[in-house]
């Protein structure tokens, strides 16, 4: 009986190796991740003092965080072979030292072989912070058993990533949102403020949050307070 419960015990341990050995093949292999440059920090179009971001193009501003934000540092890469991509990151803690909230500004320029532009018309809602307009949205978010950082080779997988190596990991639970900011002049190029704030405080979860969870119905409310907050929270001048 013992030889039986021996042999069924690995061929299930060989069972979920070979499922999560197939997701890791999908990720690598099947998806866009795969054409992401290596990062650098070399050659960075902004700078930043304290919690003050200087962008001297698509947008010409400065963007000041509030004060219990750290700087971390910034990359840039060619995201999914596609696009230029600078990351400009900052991270708040709890009183214990665990991440409360990251904030990751993102410059992006589609490369000049590349077609498209950038359009977010339909998003839900829009709002004006200094001298620009972003779109503006947000959902509930869990960190990932499998890929905690993100999938390799996305943007997010680089940004969590490069906060996680400086002692900030992705909390468990957060709120995920993300300003969008287009130049009327230059559709081809954007900024992204994305942020993760930490649901712990609240005793909620993404999960608990999401259409059908046990706290589905506070959703709305959370989330337009969460807006509100990172809204008034950001200050943006134009460069003279």
């Amino acid at each position: 009986m013992k030889k039986w419960i021996f042999i069924s015990t690995a061929l299930f341990a060989l069972g979920i190796a070979g499922a999560v050995g197939y997701a890791i093949y999908k990720i690598n292999y099947s998806h866009p991740g795969r054409f992401t440059s290596e990062a650098s920090m070399e050659g960075l179009k902004r700078t930043v003092d304290g919690n003050t971001l200087t962008s001297y193009e698509h947008p010409s501003a400065r963007i000041t965080f509030p004060p219990e934000y750290e700087y971390l540092g910034a990359h840039r890469f060619i995201l999914y072979g596609t696009v230029e991509a600078e990351q400009y990151i900052f991270a708040a803690s709890h009183p214990d030292g665990t991440t409360r909230s990251l904030i990751n500004v993102q410059f992006e320029s589609i490369l000049p072989e590349i077609e498209g532009a950038y359009d977010y018309s339909a998003a839900p809602r829009a709002i004006r912070i200094g001298p620009l307009d972003f779109y503006v949205d947000a959902d509930p978010a869990r960190r990932h058993w499998l890929v905690p950082n993100g999938l390799p080779g996305t943007d997010s997988g680089r940004y969590y990533s490069f906060a996680n190596e400086r002692g900030f990991p992705v909390p468990k639970d957060y709120i995920w949102s993300r300003f969008a900011y287009v130049p009327e002049d230059a559709p081809r190029q954007e900024m992204l403020i994305l942020q993760a704030e930490d649901l712990t405080p609240m005793g909620l979860t993404a999960p608990a949050l999401r259409q059908g969870g046990a706290n589905a119905d506070d959703w709305e409310g959370l989330r337009d307070a969460q807006l509100l907050k990172l809204e008034q929270g950001i200050t943006i001048e134009a460069l003279k």
